[in-house]
């Protein structure tokens, strides 16, 4: 499977991996405030396409996009990852795969990725409710576009809406829409699994987890996955090389729309490799400007990270 390309450029591409909702991509947004210099694209779960069964484990998914990864960059790393919401924990294990064939890898950067809490219970399977939240997800997207787009109406019975929730989910035929939702409903139940069971381990990795100031408003989290709820959203519990958290004076629904996109793009653009040797990083945002240069990975991945942590509030 060849990566979605959202965008052109001549850098080394990033590698935006989408969680649990579905299309339009969460990278999109990012795409397109980071501008044409720099190439995104996008990975998706396994089986979104229907080109496999939906996998229960994140280990298993990461391996399945590997291939994506290094034909995306066939001249090796360092490679840049980047991942929304549950994305950033597939982009996180990607990460750790890649280092474990020797090959570097550019800060991980994390956008609203929260850990499950560990010794998660199992899930029940709800079809009904994985069909709510799916649409709730999708209409996140309309916050992000300014109007809405995905023609779900959550005022009113969604039983009633099964066609607008197959074309907001990406089907386009409508002699397929039960398939396309049934298809939809298993990669998310699956991964819903696979995250409750979820348990990271530790890495030389350098991480950048960008994440929203205010998560009162749950609108289209989970509501069978218990999360972390820590400033850091669970990472600082994970050994690593390196941990910098940037805390964006928004919302959760609101991180992808107007104005805080434009501030994300800048946090991101400032860990992204230039694009040749004599060339320099695009200006430093305020939020980062402060801080000193980040240290190289450590040889042993520490026990902790909680001493080391730099924090930025904008």
């Amino acid at each position: 499977m060849d990566p979605a390309r959202l965008t052109g450029g001549r850098r080394a591409p990033l590698l935006v991996v989408a969680g649990l909702e579905g299309p339009p991509h969460p990278g999109l947004p990012l795409a397109g405030a980071l501008g044409s210099t720099v190439q995104c694209r996008g990975l998706d779960l396994p089986g979104r396409a229907g080109e496999r069964r939906p996998l229960q484990d994140v280990q298993a998914m990461a391996v399945h996009l590997l291939p994506s990864v290094l034909v995306a960059q066939p001249s090796g790393g360092p490679y840049q990852l980047a991942g929304y919401g549950s994305g950033g924990i597939i982009a996180y294990e990607l990460g750790r795969l890649l280092r474990g064939i020797g090959q570097p890898v550019a800060p991980v950067i994390l956008l609203d990725s929260v850990l499950p809490l560990a010794g998660h219970p199992p899930l029940q399977v709800d079809p009904v409710l994985a069909v709510r939240e799916l649409a709730r997800m999708r209409h996140l997207a309309c916050g992000w576009q300014g109007a809405c787009r995905c023609g779900v109406d959550h005022s009113q019975p969604l039983a009633a809406q099964g066609g607008r929730i197959a074309r907001a989910l990406g089907a386009t035929d409508p002699d397929h829409y039960e398939e396309h939702i049934l298809a939809a409903t298993g990669v998310y139940t699956a991964a819903l699994s696979a995250l409750a069971a979820y348990e990271p381990g530790p890495s030389d990795l350098r991480v950048v987890l960008i994440r929203s100031a205010d998560w009162s408003n749950v609108w289209g989290l989970p509501s069978q996955l218990a999360r972390h709820t820590s400033p850091c959203l669970g990472w600082e519990l994970v050994p690593l090389a390196g941990l910098r958290l940037h805390v964006v004076a928004t919302d959760r629904p609101s991180l992808f729309a107007n104005p805080t996109l434009w501030e994300v793009a800048d946090i991101v653009s400032h860990y992204l490799t230039p694009p040749s040797a004599g060339a320099g990083r695009p200006p430093v945002p305020p939020a980062v400007a402060a801080w000193e240069a980040m240290p190289p990975p450590a040889a042993e991945p520490p026990a902790g990270w909680t001493g080391g942590l730099r924090v930025s509030v904008s």
